[in-house]
């Protein structure tokens, strides 16, 4: 089922007149004759809420936003002034039959980087009806000669090393797959979430901390070291908002097990807000 809520129309922009007396009064003023680009921005992180609010400024009436959550997110932050849809689409069809339905122009894939299946989903509906498609990828954490990082493909491999690198970890990879984690002895475990896992995992040997970012790297060692954590799993999100972890690991000389990020959709790429500007920029002037 689809649920709308949060649902805002942007606030046009106010302009000025000067009223000509030699002219009827009654005269509409002068109106941009461009045509609004819509555009669907796919959400699942604070980068969707900064894109969204920074197209609205750049280009203000001339795009009209929809901003799209999965809904993984009990209570998600929410921009204000956007259309927000909560819910799934029900795969590449339900999205397509979206693209057509609403007249989407351009649709910006902004999920979380490893979310795979639902950037996979968005890149197949877009290449099947030819609408644009653009991904955002935040800049992955750049490992440095300071850092001690054991590289792995998959979750189900980190904990089965895990054992071998410390005996008491800071999981700090999300709460899906934790089940990977269940029947370690050896190694204590400080769960780290956002919300409670969905997905049924016993927490034997262990402590959970429900816990929101940005997170501070004062506060990170603070906690590190309050709980003598001597190894971290972690996936390479990138972003400030959790970086601190990286940064208090690297201060105190502890390894992370990180996991390799997916590779990307076969969609264009961009790292940076502008490149996307400057996308809808181009298209807005030949809309």
């Amino acid at each position: 089922m689809v649920i709308l809520t949060h649902f805002f129309q942007p606030k046009p922009q106010t302009r000025t007149f000067k009223i000509n007396k030699n002219r009827p009064q009654h005269m509409t003023p002068p109106r941009s004759t461009v045509t609004p680009l819509n555009i669907l921005i796919f959400g699942g992180t604070g980068d969707a809420n900064r894109i969204a609010a920074d197209l609205l400024q750049e280009f203000g009436s001339d795009v009209r936003l929809q901003l799209s959550l999965a809904g993984r997110t009990s209570a998600p932050r929410l921009p204000d002034g956007i259309p927000v849809r909560i819910g799934g689409f029900g795969g590449a069809e339900g999205i397509i039959s979206w693209l057509g339905s609403e007249k989407i122009d351009l649709v910006i894939d902004s999920t979380h980087p490893y979310a795979t299946q639902i950037s996979s989903h968005i890149a197949q509906a877009c290449h099947a009806v030819a609408t644009p498609c653009v991904q955002f990828q935040r800049t992955a954490w750049q490992k440095t000669d300071k850092d001690r990082w054991i590289m792995v493909k998959s979750l189900a491999e980190a904990a089965q090393i895990l054992p071998d690198h410390g005996k008491r970890a800071l999981i700090a990879s999300g709460r899906k797959d934790l089940a990977h984690f269940e029947g370690l002895e050896k190694t204590w475990l400080l769960v780290r979430t956002v919300e409670s896992p969905k997905e049924p995992f016993n927490l034997a040997f262990g402590e959970w901390l429900i816990a929101r970012g940005p997170f501070t790297v004062e506060g990170e060692i603070e906690l590190l070291q309050r709980h003598n954590i001597d190894v971290i799993v972690s996936k390479n999100s990138g972003g400030d908002a959790t970086e601190a972890k990286i940064l208090a690991a690297r201060e105190l000389n502890i390894p992370i097990i990180m996991v390799e990020r997916p590779g990307v959709s076969p969609v264009e790429q961009a790292e940076k807000t502008q490149e996307i500007i400057e996308k809808i920029r181009n298209t807005l002037a030949k809309h």
